[in-house]
């Protein structure tokens, strides 16, 4: 297995950023420390990196990705997935169950799993339906999914009705699993685009859930939050004591409805941009640890997106290559938020919530990314390792792309200069 040497790089330890040198050997970490001396290293193949102009963090942690498989593969596949996730510094990702078929059963979930460990270019991990069939009526055999070791149970993209949610939370509860829903009230949706999908969608299925919450005692995690009264609303939800935590998603960070454009169909995504009020209590609610993590929502879709105004177009926005550069460029940059935030809500953030350590210490598994804070380039469909092409950053100029991800010590994605 290959060793590294990276040199004068600003490693994530802690919390902060120290400048260090980290060595890499069989797989793991072996040293950290800011001059570190390795006489022979070219005898023991070890590549020496320049990283002055980089950071080295802990691999990423996403919750929350669509990879399409089983059943749309022409959309995404766990291995063009995971090339993407490896490509955009990601080391973990969640897998979400509306596949075909969904993951409802210890079976499908065994039968994906096997998939993964043949295709996977870094760690899959799969979330479970909350109901059988993704139906929205029976709870799933949560016990038996536990035992197969999953964590998260979620519909999504349906949310459980009102007639079956609190038998789905106390099922889920029953395990000690946490329960991801898919907030939007169909009965308050009637078209597609801003405004006519209310934040009322969202956040007063908030509301039902919390209560739920509250009386079974069910862990809950909110995905995709995109309005200032889910963030109010998951805020006082902690201030309670109660087992709730959040995530949102790079392009509500970044963008509103105004920014809406040809092709609309990039734009298209659950639950929709929303206004410039929403963004700004979406990025507080991330500095003040109100919102937990960023996760993607990472929904791979193709050249569909752009065949009309989008109003009969597919939801989604291919989002694990882009995340890290982006809100970067659009937020750190410019003093909106600061790096370490970024950072957190990116690998502390998601590790706390899915019970992973991602800590960077002498002995723990080499799963890093490095990122160069120098390497500027515009975002651009045909360099996507996802088969998906529907994003609303296409021709956006970002800086800080990753140049090298590693995964058990191995290489995921490594950037050849153009």
């Amino acid at each position: 297995m290959k060793s590294w040497l990276l040199r004068k790089g600003m490693v994530f330890r802690g919390e902060r950023l120290v400048r260090s040198d980290v060595l890499v050997v069989e797989g793991e970490v072996a040293a950290i420390s800011p001059d570190l001396t390795v006489d022979t290293a070219g005898e023991l193949g070890i590549e020496e990196i320049d990283a002055s102009d980089c950071l080295i963090l802990p691999g990423f942690i996403d919750l929350h990705v669509h990879l399409r498989e089983p059943g749309f593969t022409d959309k995404e596949t766990v291995a063009t997935g995971t090339e993407a996730a490896a490509a955009g510094g990601f080391t973990t990702v969640f897998a979400m169950p509306n596949t075909q078929p969904p993951l409802d059963s210890e079976a499908e979930v065994a039968a994906f799993s096997a998939l993964c460990r043949r295709d996977q270019r870094i760690s899959v991990l799969p979330i479970a339906t909350a109901t059988r069939g993704r139906r929205g009526t029976e709870p799933v055999d949560a016990a038996g999914l536990r035992s197969a070791g999953v964590l998260f149970f979620s519909d999504d993209g349906d949310g459980v009705p009102d007639d079956a949610i609190e038998r789905v939370m106390q099922t889920i509860a029953a395990v000690d699993g946490i329960f991801i829903n898919h907030c939007e009230y169909p009965a308050v949706t009637n078209a597609r685009f801003h405004p006519q999908l209310p934040k009322e969608a969202e956040f007063k299925m908030l509301e039902r859930d919390l209560a739920y919450v509250s009386t079974t005692g069910c862990r809950y995690h909110v995905p995709h939050v995109s309005c200032s009264e889910s963030v109010e609303l998951i805020r006082m939800a902690k201030e309670r004591g109660l087992p709730v935590t959040a995530e949102v998603t790079p392009h509500h960070l970044l963008l509103t409805a105004d920014d809406v454009r040809p092709p609309t169909g990039h734009f298209q995504m659950k639950p929709p941009l929303r206004t410039e009020a929403d963004r700004q209590a979406l990025l507080e609610g991330l500095r003040t640890g109100t919102i937990d993590t960023i996760a993607t929502d990472h929904a791979p879709h193709g050249t569909e997106k752009e065949c009309d105004d989008g109003s009969t177009q597919p939801f989604g926005v291919t989002g694990l290559e882009t995340a890290f550069p982006a809100l970067y460029t659009e937020l750190v940059l410019p003093g909106v938020l600061s790096l370490e935030t970024l950072i957190c809500a990116l690998t502390v953030g998601p590790a706390i919530v899915s019970g992973h350590n991602c800590s960077l210490v002498p002995g723990c598994v080499a799963d890093l990314t490095v990122i160069d804070l120098i390497r500027t380039r515009s975002v651009s469909r045909e360099a996507f390792y996802s088969r998906g092409t529907n994003s609303p950053f296409i021709g956006c100029v970002f800086r800080g792309w990753p140049i090298l991800t590693l995964f058990q010590g191995k290489t995921a994605y490594r950037h050849c200069k153009e």
